[in-house]
């Protein structure tokens, strides 16, 4: 269950990145559509389907040459689905600047993300012939969420404000708003994973408890998110857009007659001031009392919490510089890993990967054939000999032979030591 919400996120994360391209170009292009930003975005959002389909395809599927037959069906759909489709329901036999626009952006769209799986694959294959225990794996772009994409939707929320794109802004704001929630989601359920993958071998941990535990603290620390960006969301119908495809040439007034037959001159941009330009004569609204309590209380609860962090601070640091000495003075020192269990770690790893000597093999190889014939542990004081002779298998012609590449690969070992 952790494992599928998790994935399930990624796939969110990738559609919220893939969802603002075509949006951005809409505000650059001038585009706009009429279905409004609500049904525009969801289109945007179609984007989640590519994902999810590339990545069943790039786990089941061995051969290249298939993958790149799914990879041409899912084009073939999308197609159909943003391009043929809307062609045939318009009745006009061509489509809208604005729907080819968006039916290119997502082919586009599809065709990348399919890129990128088969890169990933590749680099995990990679990966995994690698010798070395410690090689890392490469985190696509399509799998982890990161707190570092809201640095995305902000050069997005600010193109949408230079190029005066209320959708655009209103699209970037929203993903900015939801994706720190699928960020923090993401962090609780895989250090919850890790630790109890961790701890597997220890017993008497529980998990329900643990989980039930550490989804209050999680839903506590959602609410103080959601708490902080209230008067973000309040004031978000408040900004000021500019386009700065007007800023380098003269505008002049233009006339324009409303509904009721009366003439205005109207200036869009050009020598208006913003103030002016957004509410003519009146001058620009007061905050509302909600509003500005909020924020006394926000900066309230900002300073408490600065100075109770910097109390708890002097606090560790006093505590550590207390308890550096012991009671007869005498320097308290860390106690570090010997070299034994780093290499154990180390063999571990290799292990783990595949890689191992011959010595290992043949103690692996001896240690199961005696626990394969002897029910109980061998002393530490016993020899070799003893321990086949416990087991039944000191007249075994195979067990002789095992012995005998045993004691070289013991003796070996202790020389290298």
């Amino acid at each position: 269950m952790t494992r599928r919400c998790m994935k399930w996120i990624e796939y969110l994360h990738a559609a919220l990145i893939f969802a603002l391209p075509v949006p951005m170009l809409y505000a650059i292009i001038n585009f706009s559509d009429p279905a409004g930003s609500v049904v525009f975005y969801s289109k945007c959002l179609f984007i989640i389907i590519p994902i999810i389909l590339t990545d069943v395809a790039i786990k089941k599927v061995k051969s290249l040459v298939s993958y790149l037959l799914i990879c041409g069906a899912l084009f073939a759909g999308v197609y159909g689905v943003t391009i043929a489709v809307p062609n045939i329901l318009s009745g006009k036999g061509y489509l809208e600047g604005y729907a080819l626009c968006y039916g290119v952006v997502m082919l586009l769209e599809t065709v990348f993300v399919s890129l990128i799986r088969m890169g990933d694959r590749l680099r995990e294959a990679k990966w995994r012939k690698e010798n070395d225990p410690f090689a890392t794996k490469e985190i696509s772009i399509l799998e982890r969420p990161d707190m570092v994409v809201l640095c995305y939707f902000g050069a997005m929320y600010l193109i949408g404000i230079c190029f005066y794109t209320k959708p655009l802004c209103d699209i970037a704001f929203f993903s900015a708003v939801v994706y720190p929630f699928l960020v923090f989601l993401y962090l609780h359920l895989e250090s919850t994973r890790d630790y109890l993958k961790i701890n597997h071998r220890t017993r008497g941990i529980p998990v329900k408890r643990l989980y039930r535990i550490s989804s209050v603290m999680f839903a506590l620390f959602v609410l103080l998110l959601f708490v902080g960006m209230l008067p973000g969301i309040f004031l978000s119908g408040h900004r000021r857009y500019t386009d700065i495809r007007t800023w380098f040439r003269d505008v002049k007034p233009v006339l324009v007659v409303d509904g009721s037959g009366s003439e205005m001159m109207w200036t869009p941009y050009g020598d208006m001031d913003m103030n002016e330009f957004l509410y003519g004569d009146e001058p620009p609204p007061e905050p509302s009392v909600v509003i500005e309590a909020i924020f006394w209380i926000l900066g309230v609860l900002c300073v408490v919490v600065f100075v109770y962090g910097v109390v708890l601070a002097i606090r560790q640091l006093l505590k550590d510089f207390r308890n550096s000495r012991d009671e007869n003075g005498d320097l308290v020192e860390e106690i570090k890993e010997d070299s034994a269990s780093v290499k154990e770690d180390i063999l571990n790893l290799r292990r783990r990967h595949g890689v191992d000597s011959e010595i290992e093999k043949i103690r692996r190889q001896y240690r199961k054939t005696i626990r394969k014939h002897r029910k109980d542990r061998p002393a530490p004081f016993e020899s070799p000999t003893e321990i086949e002779e416990n087991a039944g298998l000191k007249e075994d012609e195979k067990m002789r032979q095992l012995h005998k590449e045993y004691e070289s690969a013991r003796y070996k070992l202790l020389k290298k030591e």
